[in-house]
């Protein structure tokens, strides 16, 4: 059994929480905190498996406690409850930031369709943040023909190397993934690159903070990114990445131009596409059903990339847990040539992405988090 701490200043979204966590297999809402003083002295004082914590506490702030627990050495999978409110989703994209497996955003109503939305993405978070397999869902609503998920098992989430974390109980350990042999459809990229495009999901947030500050101030071609991450959250991502960046990190608009040298980070609930007008590299932001359960979906984002005229392109793949990008990437290989990078397990949150394209034989090169910029820069000659 999963213990889980349920932290929120509000007696009803406690309340609801604990109901949640109740009914779903193998795990129990333990104990629950109103305020961050007590979430701290419970956590240090108590065993957990993980914990749902209000980002936005009275007096001490989830973010703080987040903060003061990595300081002090408590390692503990921590899902961040978000409002849609300005300030709470600041403080939540900090947190994931600095440690926080996942976000969910807290519904408006506390019942009929709201809350079976936010009942459902509190049962994945916490799925995720025990290292237990997510369930899967029923089939996207109007999936691409040629996007499928791949089949693979999620595995224990490994936070990068700066944080310490608890091993959660019961959970078979993933032996490491052998040497694959790049199998490509098509010569690897060569010459001039068009576009560096990037997929992430669980971890990501983290990831991304470390690694694109690492990057030089001119790489000559724009980058692309999904990240997934609900609606409202990702302008405050590429906001807090810019304050540290060489490159300019923006959200990305529907219909704007892609500028080298500038990073786009597809919007929160949003699907993100890459066309070409005039010879020029546009951006498609929309608002289509989930694909595969995911909008942005980074199958989505890899699919349109077999439409433009270049013929190289340069694909990252970063922590998170499922498959999305592995499907994407090979159909496109079938077009392009491409140099795939994918974020090594042992730097990972969760290896489920890297996995699924290391698996397929996609991937070209598997670098650390912490030098995956340094890859990109000698891939593209910078």
């Amino acid at each position: 059994m999963y213990n889980i701490l349920v932290v929120d200043d509000s007696a009803l979204m406690r309340k609801l929480m604990c109901d949640i966590i109740n009914s779903i297999q193998d795990f129990q809402a333990t104990d629950v905190c109103s305020d961050g003083e007590s979430a701290y002295r419970s956590l240090t004082n108590n065993q957990y498996d993980a914990v749902t914590m209000n980002m936005m506490l009275p007096r001490v702030t989830g973010l703080e406690v987040l903060k003061r627990l990595k300081e002090n050495g408590v390692a503990i999978p921590v899902v961040a409850i978000s409002s849609a409110v300005k300030e709470d989703r600041v403080l939540t994209v900090e947190a994931l930031e600095s440690g926080a497996i996942e976000c969910v955003l807290r519904p408006y109503r506390l019942a009929g369709p709201d809350k079976l939305s936010f009942s459902k993405e509190l049962d994945r978070a916490l799925h995720i943040a025990v290292g237990k397999p997510v369930m899967e869902e029923a089939a996207a609503v109007n999936p691409m023909p040629s996007v499928k998920p791949v089949n693979v098992k999620p595995v224990v989430p490994k936070p990068i190397p700066t944080q310490p974390r608890v091993e959660p109980k019961n959970v078979t350990p993933v032996m490491p993934v052998p040497n694959i042999p790049v199998k490509s459809v098509t010569p690897r990229a060569s010459g001039r690159y068009s576009l560096i495009a990037i997929a992430s999901s669980t971890g990501g947030p983290q990831a991304l903070h470390t690694m694109i500050p690492m990057l030089p101030e001119h790489v000559g071609i724009p980058i692309v990114i999904v990240q997934h991450m609900p609606k409202g959250f990702t302008a405050s991502l590429a906001e807090r990445i810019d304050s540290k960046a060489k490159l300019t990190v923006k959200e990305a608009e529907n219909g704007e131009r892609l500028l080298p040298d500038t990073v786009y980070i597809a919007p929160g609930g949003r699907h993100l596409q890459i066309q070409e007008n005039q010879g020029k590299l546009v951006a498609r932001v929309y608002d289509d059903p989930p694909v595969n359960n995911l909008r942005p979906c980074a199958d989505v984002m890899y699919e349109s990339l077999k439409d433009i005229s270049s013929d190289n392109i340069l694909c990252v793949v970063l922590t998170g847990m499922g498959a999305d990008g592995s499907k994407g990437i090979q159909s496109l290989r079938t077009k392009k040539k491409l140099y795939v990078i994918t974020q090594s397990e042992d730097t990972c949150v969760v290896y489920g992405m890297p996995k699924a394209t290391d698996l397929l034989g996609l991937s070209d090169q598997s670098a650390p988090i912490t030098g995956i910029a340094n890859a990109i820069v000698r891939e593209i000659g910078g």
